[in-house]
């Protein structure tokens, strides 16, 4: 990776998994305020909310737990 002085670097995961996801136009521009705010793109920010609501389902019982992983 090449970087100037004047420019911020950013990992990026070689291959992570794409999701697209339809929203309503005032859903969207929520969304994109929200992600303003926090200085996030708007990719980062719906990332940031959809974890956000699988660790609240898994709090709440919605999905079960993860299975013990062996070595």
């Amino acid at each position: 990776m090449v970087v100037t002085a004047n420019e911020p670097q950013v990992q990026v995961p070689a291959r992570i998994p794409k999701v697209n996801v339809y929203l309503q136009d005032d859903v969207k521009t929520d969304l994109e305020k929200l992600a303003n705010a926090e200085r996030r793109s708007l990719s980062q920010m719906a990332a940031i909310l959809i974890e956000q609501g699988i660790q609240r389902a898994k709090a709440d019982g919605k999905i079960p737990p993860d299975p013990p992983q062996t070595e």
